[in-house]
């Protein structure tokens, strides 16, 4: 594979990514979920931001299917926290990828 078709493949890999953090209710609920570092349950959730409790399980659903929440269960609770290490680090390799790629072609700076 030629280093634009791989570049072209990170770009393919990394839509999903930019797919989930697109969504405004996913960004919300990221930010509330950084602000607490033991994790908040879905109820708690609902209250801050005042949208049903179904809506902020479909949402945490695509955040976790995603990598970028973990759910952690204590008793009857489940905790939900961010854990987005796996797709930044796809983005983050991107990055280089292209910021590499720069280094090859100084007319581009």
């Amino acid at each position: 594979m030629n280093p634009n078709e791989a570049a072209l493949q990170e770009f393919r890999d990394t839509i999903p990514i930019f797919e989930v953090l697109a969504d405004e209710r996913r960004q919300q609920i990221m930010i509330e979920l950084t602000q607490h570092a033991k994790g908040l349950t879905v109820g708690e959730l609902t209250k801050i931001m005042q949208i049903s409790q179904p809506a902020v399980s479909h949402q945490l659903k695509t955040l976790k299917d995603h990598h970028f929440v973990s759910v952690e269960h204590q008793g009857t609770r489940n905790y939900y926290r961010v854990t987005f290490d796996g797709p930044l680090t796809k983005v983050e390799h991107l990055i280089h990828t292209l910021r590499e790629d720069l280094k090859l072609k100084p007319y581009l700076h």
